[in-house]
């Protein structure tokens, strides 16, 4: 990264984190009705809309345990949100995959937020949208990608940084 993008790039995380828990927090209220917390909900959208996935590769992506994503995808079980199905590659970590009735509950969930988002404006275009997501998009997989990791397992010697696959 050079002087100019640094510059320009210690606003964009803060702004994110703002974003992602003023929606977070917006996303439980619209909610705090369903049977779905969440947490739950953001799990059962990695799985439709990411496609099936071990409860390892979901930890990965997020700054929280394969334990805690683990009680996540128990209380989806429970719900009949999701279900396991085989996974090819390992005999033990089974694929979490949406179940009928969770596809429809999320299409429920997202309905719900649709119909709010629609009562907001906001003072960016679509196509300022889609940008953004391009470039969010882009500055993900640099940060997942084995650049990145290698310079954190250069200032972090005694702790590894893992990939994001499975």
């Amino acid at each position: 990264m050079n002087k100019a993008q640094l510059t320009g790039f210690y606003p964009l995380p803060l702004a994110v984190r703002r974003l992602f828990h003023k929606l977070g927090y917006g996303v439980a209220m619209l909610h705090q009705e369903s049977e779905v917390s969440v947490g739950m909900r953001a799990v059962l959208e990695s799985v439709i809309d990411g496609g099936s996935q071990t409860v390892p590769q979901m930890a990965r992506v997020r700054p929280v345990t394969r334990q805690h994503i683990q009680g996540l995808v128990n209380a989806l079980l429970d719900g009949g949100y999701v279900e396991y199905i085989d996974n090819p590659t390992h005999k033990r970590s089974k694929f979490v995959s949406p179940t009928k009735r969770g596809k429809e509950v999320f299409r429920h969930l997202r309905e719900k937020e649709n119909i709010a988002f629609r009562r907001v404006r906001i003072d960016v275009s679509a196509e300022e949208l889609k940008t953004a997501t391009k470039v969010l998009r882009a500055l993900i997989a640099t940060f997942e990608g084995p650049e990145w990791l290698s310079v954190l397992n250069h200032f972090s010697p005694n702790k590894r940084a893992e990939t994001n696959e499975s």
